[in-house]
């Protein structure tokens, strides 16, 4: 079952078709994921009941590698199979010995090491990825969260709409623990109900309906200098962090940069959305801004973000001029000179 590269796809399928291996590493900065998929390893292995005499879970800064070894040679009682998961094996001060038991390991017991930072040039990781299965488990790119989240809640029986799975994942961010933590926050909220919506992401995240970061994306990209200053406002004044606003912005120019390429390509809308990775559901939303502004409107949008980023983290300048400022030279690039920032707001407002 040994392979050079196995992916949590790979196990999935190996544990469904009750195909077990004697050793399995995981490994990555996802813990969500490395969890997981241990548990899926326990729950293909052994019914609730078959547990109590052949599950052990020991840590790696608690136990010894001759303790793991003996559980590990140990017979199923009244089972097919027995598991012994080692957390944090990286801790463990003679790991190195699991080594001599993985070359001989028995082949009634899945032995389960989960770590952080394995060093495969060393025993005993060499030697699981030479007599195991090894699955390493990356953060999610930011673009493939809201897909993560629509899968994930359809596994779970339930719907999650687009936009509400882009707001969920702009607005807990990339850890998959805290998303999950939402999720199942929204199915109480939502109770019988088999949809998510963005109404419900508001209720349960806390989103406010009119003032969000999607919203100030929307407004930016319409170039409406005064929707785009009440909803700056409105956030500031909820606690929402500017340099996060920042950050959402420039990521909103990127896409729009990189829909400028495609579009002079020719490339099919379905393809851009894929490129960007944006859901075509708000491919629309893009396109349109595209009409306003122009390429050299776009690259210069990126130094007039950066400048109100550094100025937010370096001057001590008040944040709600900084990012009024911001939004003034993004929408009239050209026609207003910086330091009409009072005027120009008192007309917005």
């Amino acid at each position: 079952m040994a392979k050079e590269t196995f992916s949590y796809n790979d196990l999935k399928r190996a544990l469904a078709g009750k195909q077990f291996s004697p050793v399995y590493l995981f490994h990555g900065e996802e813990e969500f994921l490395v969890d997981e998929a241990a548990q899926s390893v326990i729950n293909a292995a052994l019914t609730l009941d078959e547990r109590g005499f052949n599950l052990d879970i020991l840590y790696g800064n608690e136990a010894d590698a001759r303790e793991i070894a003996s559980h590990a040679s140990s017979f199923p009682m009244m089972a097919e199979r027995r598991v012994v998961l080692v957390r944090e094996v990286d801790k463990l001060s003679n790991k190195e010995l699991l080594a001599q038991y993985m070359e001989n390991a028995s082949p009634t017991t899945s032995l389960i090491l989960l770590s952080s930072k394995p060093d495969f040039r060393r025993k005993p990781y060499l030697t699981a990825k030479k007599h195991g299965v090894v699955v390493e488990f990356k953060p999610l790119r930011e673009n493939e969260l809201p897909g993560w989240i629509g899968g994930r809640v359809q596994k779970q029986g339930k719907e999650i709409l687009p936009e509400a799975s882009k707001m969920l994942a702009a607005y807990v961010g990339s850890s998959l623990r805290e998303v999950q933590n939402e999720i199942d926050k929204l199915y109480v909220f939502i109770g019988e109900k088999k949809t998510v919506a963005a109404d419900d992401i508001r209720m349960v995240v806390g989103v406010s309906k009119e003032y969000n970061i999607f919203e100030l994306q929307n407004a930016v990209g319409a170039k409406n200098l005064k929707r785009s200053v009440e909803i700056i406002e409105r956030m500031l004044a909820a606690g929402e962090s500017a340099v996060w606003m920042i950050v959402m912005l420039t990521r909103y120019f990127t896409v729009l940069w990189k829909l400028f390429d495609l579009r002079r390509r020719h490339v099919p809308a379905q393809e851009q959305a894929t490129s960007v990775g944006v859901h075509p559901y708000f491919l629309k939303e893009y396109t349109q801004a595209l009409d306003l502004y122009s390429s050299p409107e776009v690259e210069t949008a990126f130094e007039i973000i950066a400048t109100a980023d550094e100025q937010l983290k370096s001057t001590g300048m008040d944040e709600k001029v900084v990012m009024q400022t911001m939004l003034i030279r993004l929408m009239r690039q050209g026609e207003v000179d910086v330091r009409s920032v009072s005027r120009e707001h008192s007309v917005a407002g």
